[in-house]
């Protein structure tokens, strides 16, 4: 018997957002919202991947669940698989995001706003994107030798004696920890 590591994620959108989901023709059938927000989140893992290397820190400021207080809010269950709450969960403590939840709803408006501009070929588009990022990503990989030598020079400048690198694999495990 296979037992698959499902997450059950409990957050808060505002109705607007959750509407705007409902209302989406999402190429796999969704059988609810959060079947699709969790088909939308593994679909932005690229995105999740560039925010990871590139995104800014949030400074763990609160950031309300829509701009309009009058809103109404629901309550949603997400049921993630757990590498991809791993992922998050990673995303939120490199960023110093507030919640894991706001992180979520960032990504969601994200993916909504792209909706609004391509329409059907959102997908397409966000393909053409993650193909660009793939090639240039090969390009600009480094040798191991390459690798190595930078690894060295900032290792070389850390402060005090017991220090500690950690290698992680694809799914964001520790996958060595080296003491120097």
């Amino acid at each position: 018997m296979i037992k698959t590591n499902i997450h059950d994620f409990h957050m808060v959108i505002n109705r607007k957002m959750k509407e705007k989901l409902k209302k989406l023709n999402l190429p796999h059938k969704s059988r609810s919202v959060s079947h699709q927000i969790v088909k939308i989140l593994q679909f932005l893992i690229p995105v999740i991947g560039k925010e990871q290397k590139w995104g800014k820190q949030r400074l763990s400021k609160y950031m309300a669940v829509c701009n309009d207080p009058e809103e109404i809010r629901e309550h949603t269950h997400l049921y993630m698989p757990g590498e991809l709450y791993r992922e998050l969960k990673l995303l939120h403590q490199d960023l110093n995001f507030y919640s894991i939840a706001q992180l979520i709803r960032e990504f969601l408006r994200f993916f909504l706003g792209l909706v609004d501009m391509y329409k059907n070929d959102v997908f397409k588009e966000l393909e053409k994107i993650f193909t660009r990022w793939k090639t240039e990503d090969d390009r600009n990989q480094l040798t191991s030798r390459k690798f190595i030598r930078q690894l060295w020079k900032i290792i070389r400048f850390l402060p005090g004696k017991n220090r500690l690198v950690t290698v992680y694999n694809i799914n964001y495990s520790p996958f060595w920890i080296f003491r120097i």
